[in-house]
């Protein structure tokens, strides 16, 4: 049995939610977690991304259109997690721009600020 076969059925009945998960690293995250048996929420500002990732991956995914960085787009996020699956077991925070900072001196208002112009 291959490394990649060994895989295949690792998160089986897992629930996961990859933020950004539209293109590029959260994208190729969301089909990993698909092929190894997860349920996948993706999130994404463009509308026409989600639907295009979502028509790639095929099965068990599910897009929903918000801002992270909105608090009420987070609560309709997680309530619609919790209605159609009643649990998240993964959590992946793709989305976000790195701030240079030196450890210890990030503040709350750096890193809130890296997640809001996503």
């Amino acid at each position: 049995m291959t490394t990649n076969e060994k895989q295949l059925g690792k998160l089986d009945g897992k629930v996961a939610l990859i933020t950004d998960g539209n293109s590029g690293i959260g994208l190729a995250t969301a089909k990993r977690f698909v092929n190894e048996g997860a349920y996948v929420f993706i999130t994404g500002r463009r509308k026409a991304e989600l639907d295009a990732a979502v028509k790639k991956m095929g099965k068990n995914v599910t897009a929903v259109q918000g801002d992270v960085a909105n608090l009420d787009d987070l609560d309709r996020l997680f309530a619609q997690i919790k209605k159609q699956k009643g649990k998240l077991d993964i959590l992946f925070a793709n989305a976000g721009i790195a701030k240079d900072a030196p450890p210890g001196t990030i503040t709350e208002e750096l890193f809130d600020g890296g997640i809001a112009q996503v």
